[in-house]
């Protein structure tokens, strides 16, 4: 059974659920406990990053299996580490590309922009020298 851990800032789309079913064959998606969920969305942005700030993530992420698939976005440099380590234990650490469709309206003097952000694929996460 092939399971899905999804270290996001918020949860997965019906559209992304569907991908993960049908292109990834993904049987499970699982989430962190509340804790963890909250402390991803509150890393701290002061100071340097350390592994007290990531060790949580990577305990979690010790339930997954070879070859279990990684949804990880959120803090750029903890992501960065997290992915590091979802290769060294053999998962497939992926993201999502979205395209941003821009709308905007005027009251007046006032330009009001809302951004809409629309799923368009799960990409794997590649290191440079595998690109070529």
């Amino acid at each position: 059974m092939l399971n899905a851990f999804c270290l996001l800032n918020h949860e997965l789309t019906p559209k992304q659920v569907s991908e993960l079913h049908g292109s990834f064959k993904v049987e499970r998606i699982v989430y962190p406990p509340g804790r963890i969920a909250a402390l991803w969305g509150n890393i701290s942005v002061d100071g340097e990053l350390t592994k007290t700030h990531i060790e949580s993530f990577a305990s979690w992420l010790e339930e997954a299996r070879t070859g279990d698939i990684t949804v990880i976005q959120g803090e750029f440099g903890a992501v960065f580490s997290l992915v590091d380590f979802a290769f060294q234990k053999g998962l497939i650490p992926v993201y999502a590309t979205t395209k941003r469709v821009a709308a905007e309206s005027r009251t007046g003097e006032q330009v009001y922009r809302r951004y809409i952000f629309e799923h368009q694929c799960f990409r794997p996460y590649r290191y440079y020298r595998d690109l070529f």
